[in-house]
């Protein structure tokens, strides 16, 4: 089972669902501090995936991440 771990400046939510209960509340602490949400996708071979959310509504590497493509919640 993977796992999800939203990150909202200092603050983490965990999921095993992708867009679960740790999504919403992470979102909505992105919204009250008006910014990013990065996660860790954690698989079951233990590797780690980091990415963050963009303006076109998805999640992905932070590798193409810019300041001007990235949403501000």
């Amino acid at each position: 089972m993977k796992k999800f771990i939203y990150q909202v400046k200092g603050f983490e939510f965990e999921d095993s669902t992708a867009f679960g209960t740790a999504w919403a509340q992470a979102k909505a602490k992105a919204i009250e501090l008006h910014c990013p949400i990065f996660r860790e996708v954690i698989k079951r071979d233990g590797s780690v995936r980091r990415e963050v959310f963009y303006k076109g509504g998805l999640f992905n590497s932070i590798e193409f991440m810019r300041e001007d493509n990235v949403k501000v919640f």
